[in-house]
């Protein structure tokens, strides 16, 4: 577990660190949107892309079908960014699918 200071200058624990902002720019490259959940997706550990899914998503089967797949392959005790052992294209694909289902958009 890491600390860093926020500027107030409390320490703050690296897991409950809130992502903030709603626009990524050069200073929050790193940071994701706020409602969405960063995944690291690929196949092969030296090719994984990072992809934003919406949090009102992670419910959908697919998306926890994947993650049931992601826990099997890595175990629930990942460090950083969740992994998913997937296509990042089909991935997008299938969240924009989705996200343009009725009870979901």
């Amino acid at each position: 577990m890491w600390y860093m200071k926020n500027k107030k200058g409390f320490q703050v624990s690296g897991i409950y660190v809130r992502l903030r902002g709603h626009k990524l720019n050069k200073e929050d490259g790193d940071r994701a949107w706020k409602g969405y959940v960063p995944v690291l997706v690929g196949q092969e550990e030296m090719v994984m892309e990072r992809v934003l899914i919406p949090t009102k998503l992670i419910d959908h089967p697919y998306i926890v079908s994947l993650l049931e797949l992601s826990a099997k392959e890595f175990g629930y005790h990942q460090q950083g960014l969740l992994q998913v052992p997937y296509d990042a294209n089909c991935l997008k694909k299938m969240v924009h699918i989705i996200s343009r289902e009725k009870q979901y958009s």
